[in-house]
């Protein structure tokens, strides 16, 4: 079984996939993944230089998060263009993964995997939500952003409502973490049993 984890920055992803983790599932998470595959020297590296320019890099040559980020994350088209150069290196390494996996479960935690070649890969989707307050303060205790900048990157990312529309479960995200542990507990032994 494979299942997708997903949801808008500031949801609470990571936590609910070290929980799902805790219970014996595989995680394989596609920011680790994107990192491998924009290390020095890449072609999704050189690629993404090509599209975005020499800004995004370091003066060694390796990625410069933040430049890109500020750059393709505050706008929807320029997202869009991150997301096509990176996503099929980031298939290609989650393939791989999945491949040499003991486990029986699988989760793929990735901020877009709906509407990307990942979804394919996942049997179904659950889909991590919060109130956009709540998200706002994660994201600038976390990234340490200022709340204007917070704003900017949800904008730039689908509403609820699309998450809502696309995932076959959704994890509400909102209290504490024994709230939250209590509530994948539940939803894991519901999926053991199909």
């Amino acid at each position: 079984m494979v299942f997708g984890i997903t949801g808008g920055s500031g949801s609470g992803k990571s936590s609910v996939s070290a929980i799902f983790e805790k219970l014996g599932v595989d995680i394989i998470d596609t920011d680790l993944i994107a990192r491998e595959v924009t290390q020095f020297g890449t072609p999704c590296l050189k690629e993404l230089a090509e599209a975005f320019g020499n800004d995004i890099l370091n003066s060694d040559g390796t990625l410069e998060r933040q430049t890109l980020a500020s750059i393709a994350f505050t706008d929807t088209d320029k997202t869009k263009i991150l997301n096509r150069i990176t996503h099929k290196y980031i298939k290609a390494c989650i393939l791989k993964r999945i491949e040499n996996s003991q486990a029986d479960i699988i989760a793929i935690d990735g901020a877009v995997i709906i509407g990307s070649d990942i979804e394919p890969i996942c049997d179904f989707l659950i889909s991590i939500i919060a109130d956009k307050e709540i998200r706002i303060e994660r994201i600038i205790k976390r990234d340490k952003l200022t709340r204007a900048q917070a704003l900017e990157r949800l904008d730039a990312q689908p509403n609820e409502e699309f998450y809502r529309n696309h995932s076959q479960y959704i994890i509400i995200n909102n209290d504490t973490v024994e709230e939250l542990e209590d509530g994948i507990l539940n939803l894991f032994n519901e999926l053991n049993e199909v």
